[in-house]
This record gives structure tokens, sequence and C-alpha cells, in this order.
């Protein structure tokens, strides 16, 4: 079974797939992002 990837929804390969965690409003989230939405939220965090 496949996961989405909740930026982008696509399906994620099993090797694909990475692990974050949102701060919200004092709340953490985890969510599953694929390569390329990966890549594009670390370049975002370097600023």
């Amino acid at each position: 079974m496949s996961e989405k990837c909740f930026y982008c929804t696509n399906d994620i390969q099993e090797n694909g797939i990475h692990h974050v965690t949102f701060h919200v409003t004092d709340e953490h989230r985890d969510e599953t992002l694929c390569d390329e939405c990966y890549q594009e939220w670390l370049q975002g965090i370097k600023g």
C-alpha cells in the first residue's frame, strides 16, 4: 500500500517517503512528503 504526499497528493513509492513534523499553533503535525516536495520543503526552511 502506498502513501500519499501531504503537499501534492501524489502516490509515494516506499523508498521515497519522507516524514516531517510541522509546528502549527503550538501543535505538532506529522506528515509524509514525496522526494520532490521534501526537497522544496528543505529549501524553504533554509531560507
